[in-house]
């Protein structure tokens, strides 16, 4: 795979637009990137989306019909006062990704470049965002109602990547801002790139001398942003595709998990089984008989559960599991009171700086008393 440094040099940037007056227009760049550089988005179909988020609903599905989009502002709150001077916008034309970024050169031009957002609107189907739910479509929608452009903003549905992309990195990750999934998950580390802080700061440098120079590495960070927003599409959609084929435990596992939410319980159970062998063996079991257990398949729970004991996985779940299948499928109350005092011991014997759970060893006792109860009186049914 070529290095980010690589693939920009391959990038041809359209010549900026000369500066508008402002009165008649804000600012306007646009870029265009090949689409063999986002490896595959143009075969991105509405099944596959469907995957890494259930709820995203675009009728008519086309690729070309989605705004990709991302903001820079003049603070990173949000709050009253908070304007976005500079709107990244990404879409498919023909075999590119073309970055069209609408610059506010002063205050003044703020109706403009919403006006200019307003009017491409139309063309578009569905938006796709990172953390756009929260922060980038409600600033918008606030600075238009201001303008008291509210009836120019369509509600379209909306794909945000941040939380599919947690959903499967942040096990691995533990946090997962866009540049570290650059890095982490895309390969595309960026270089001499402008801290994403930073950008309000060198926006109010701009305002004081009207160098423009100033402003270029915002425009740089922006576009990398939105071209990595149809990058880390193309790549979610491939781990959706084949989730046990991750290089990463913590990926399939996670997939996993995802999968099952979204009832694609046969799919995650592949990954649970994959995710098995490796470091996350006992997560993996625990979620493998669990999600047996919910479909009514307790000769799997069991068996499961077997192998997290012999394994000494699992803590007190493979005890209580197997106790239960022994008191209520096997009908076996001496067994099931064998795995429940061998929970009670497990439980007892975790160490002081450990969290115990008081409401487990009362269930457990609940549970002793009763299976003592059905063993001192074996005509008695149920306890």
């Amino acid at each position: 795979m070529r290095g980010l440094r690589e693939r920009l040099n391959a990038i041809s940037s359209a010549p900026a637009r000369p500066a508008a007056r402002a009165q008649d227009d804000c600012f306007v760049r646009e870029t265009r990137v090949p689409l063999r550089e986002i490896g595959g988005i143009e075969r991105t179909t509405i099944a596959q989306v469907r995957r890494v988020d259930p709820t995203f609903s675009a009728d008519g599905w086309d690729i070309r019909r989605l705004l990709f989009l991302d903001t820079e502002t003049t603070g990173l709150s949000g709050g009253a006062g908070t304007v976005a001077f500079l709107l990244g916008l990404g879409f498919i034309e023909g075999d590119e990704l073309i970055i069209r970024q609408l610059l506010m050169r002063d205050y003044p031009e703020e109706p403009l470049l919403l006006e200019r957002f307003a009017s491409l609107l139309p063309r578009f189907d569905a938006y796709v965002t990172f953390n756009g739910k929260s922060f980038d479509l409600p600033l918008l929608l606030s600075r238009m109602t201001m303008h008291r452009m509210r009836a120019r903003y369509r509600e379209l549905p909306h794909l945000d990547l941040l939380h599919p992309a947690r959903r499967i990195w942040k096990l691995r990750l533990g946090r997962c801002p866009l540049s570290m999934l650059e890095e982490a998950v895309l390969g595309e580390g960026r270089e001499d790139d402008l801290p994403g802080a930073l950008v309000p700061e060198r926006y109010f440098s701009y305002l004081k001398t009207h160098d423009f120079s100033l402003l270029e590495d915002v425009l740089r960070h922006n576009m990398l942003d939105i071209r990595s927003l149809a990058v880390l599409l193309t790549r979610l959609c491939q781990v959706m595709d084949a989730p046990e084929q991750q290089t990463f435990c913590e990926d399939v596992f996670s997939a996993g998990r995802a999968l099952e939410r979204f009832g694609y319980v046969e799919e995650a159970r592949r990954c649970y089984h994959v995710a098995s062998t490796g470091a996350l063996s006992e997560r993996a079991r625990v979620c493998l008989a669990t999600s047996y257990r919910r479909a009514g398949d307790f000769a799997r729970v069991q068996r499961e559960c077997l192998e997290m004991i012999a394994r000494g996985e699992g803590g007190v779940f493979p005890y209580v599991e197997m106790a239960k299948i022994c008191e209520h499928r096997l009908r076996d109350p001496a067994r099931a009171m064998r795995y429940t005092l061998s929970a009670m011991e497990y439980l007892a014997s975790l160490p002081p700086w450990k969290e115990r759970d008081p409401q487990a060893m009362e269930a457990l006792e609940h549970r002793r008393r009763r299976l003592h109860g059905k063993m001192t009186k074996p005509n008695d049914r149920e306890g």
